[in-house]
């Protein structure tokens, strides 16, 4: 699934040599539009693993910022937690200009 919507990143600060799938940073890195829009297709991720209600996720950073400005890509793991489990989506962003960008659930 992909989805368009404004990009903000805010400051960050990165841990050293973190493996891939150990967080760099916690929260994200995408504005709210961004958010909104990943986490509908987050939602059906969820539902396809047997969870109609998810109630909170948890973003982290996985890696970091790479590329030019309008074009970079960075990785993200959203651990949505409800009915009673908890389920890690990674999912990869990727600026598409400079006020844009979309979404791929990774795993």
């Amino acid at each position: 699934m992909r989805s368009y919507a404004l990009l903000l990143l805010y400051p960050l600060m990165w841990q050293a040599e973190a493996s891939p799938n150990e967080p760099v940073q916690e929260g994200t890195l995408a504005n709210q539009q961004l958010i909104r829009d990943a986490m509908v297709g987050v939602a059906g991720w969820v539902a396809t693993k047997g969870c109609d209600a998810p109630e909170r996720f948890v973003p982290v950073v996985l890696q970091r910022p790479e590329g030019e400005p309008g074009s970079r890509y960075w990785q993200e793991r959203w651990t949505v937690t409800g009915c009673g489990n908890d389920y890690p989506v990674v999912i990869d962003f990727r600026e598409t200009g400079m006020e844009s960008a979309m979404w791929t659930i990774a795993r």
